[in-house]
């Protein structure tokens, strides 16, 4: 499992992944289909098929204090618009900081797929107009509004609703990026087929983690019990994990995948090609530190796994 605290790195290398692939006109097919208003995909067209314009409130201040945004968002429903001022995009800001500590390249049009929030916001008659002056500091602005309403004007009255937060505010945890994920995953599957799978999450294991890999060749194999135990404290899910480490054995059980869990809680299908999240990485870590790894077992129901890694 590539955990929701993890997941940014992985995105980027997936859009840099099918552009490598397929070109740069297909990650705008891969946005589009990320992006579909369907209801199943990215949860803003559920939001404002309910409540409208203030659905757009609804989404985000969900979505971006749970990613401990640092961000101010308006709306007036009266005047017909809603706002939101992104100080420090967690996600690029992230992106941005593993460039300096790992020497991680971001995919150069990243923050072009926020843009892709339109497809929701138009089917429903709303106009969407995204900024992206800044975004090279992590920062951009995207205003939304209702033609019938909206004159022209941002006017801050007694009808604006107000939400100001600094990324101190919240813990990041947004357990929703494990549907990206598992849509991310399944495209390239379908697309491109299993070796696909493989090949882009070796690339992202060796470009994201090329510190734990330096750190197991120093250190051992600890490094990555610890790197384990870290996954699964920041998915709030330590009760699932099971991991003993004696000598240059790693013996791993999982008693289920809180990603799949939240999946499928969430109503979302599970991927056929998700249970790689979770082998492939493991394989590529063995492989590039002179360890052997064996999937024990696999269920994909749930995610519960075992896995071995010995010298």
């Amino acid at each position: 499992m590539i955990s929701c605290t993890e997941f940014i790195p992985a995105y980027s290398e997936l859009f840099a992944y099918i552009e490598e692939k397929a070109g740069r006109s297909a990650v705008d097919d891969f946005w589009e289909y990320l992006f579909k208003p369907t209801g199943s995909g990215i949860p803003l067209i559920n939001h404002i098929n309910k409540e409208g314009i203030k659905g757009c409130f609804t989404y985000w201040m969900g979505s971006l204090n749970e990613e401990a945004a640092d961000f101010s968002m308006y709306l007036n429903e009266n005047a017909g618009w809603f706002m939101i001022k992104m100080h420090r995009c967690p996600s690029k800001g992230k992106l941005i900081e593993l460039g300096k500590e790992r020497g991680f390249t971001p995919y150069h049009d990243y923050c072009l797929h926020c843009d892709y929030y339109r497809n929701a916001v138009e089917k429903i008659g709303l106009k969407y107009l995204f900024n992206t002056v800044g975004t090279d500091h992590a920062s951009c602005s995207i205003i939304i509004y209702d033609p019938k309403k909206f004159d022209g004007r941002i006017i801050i009255d007694d009808n604006t609703v107000i939400m100001d937060r600094r990324a101190s505010d919240n813990e990041y945890f947004h357990p929703d990026f494990h549907s990206s994920m598992n849509m991310g995953i399944d495209y390239i599957g379908e697309k491109f087929g299993l070796n696909a799978v493989r090949e882009y999450l070796e690339k992202y294991t060796v470009n994201v983690y090329g510190n734990l890999i330096a750190d197991i060749r120093k250190n051992g194999i600890k490094e990555l019990e610890k790197e384990i135990k870290s996954t699964y404290e920041k998915e709030k899910a330590t009760e699932v994990l099971e991991i003993t480490c004696k000598g240059n054995n790693l013996h791993v059980k999982i008693k289920y995948c809180p990603a799949v869990s939240y999946l499928k809680n969430s109503g979302r299908e599970i991927s056929k090609w998700y249970k790689y999240t979770t082998e492939t990485v493991m394989e590529v870590l063995a492989a590039k530190t002179g360890y052997k790894f064996k999937m024990c077992f696999y269920d994909e129901s749930t995610g519960a796994a075992e896995y071995l890694f010995e010298l």
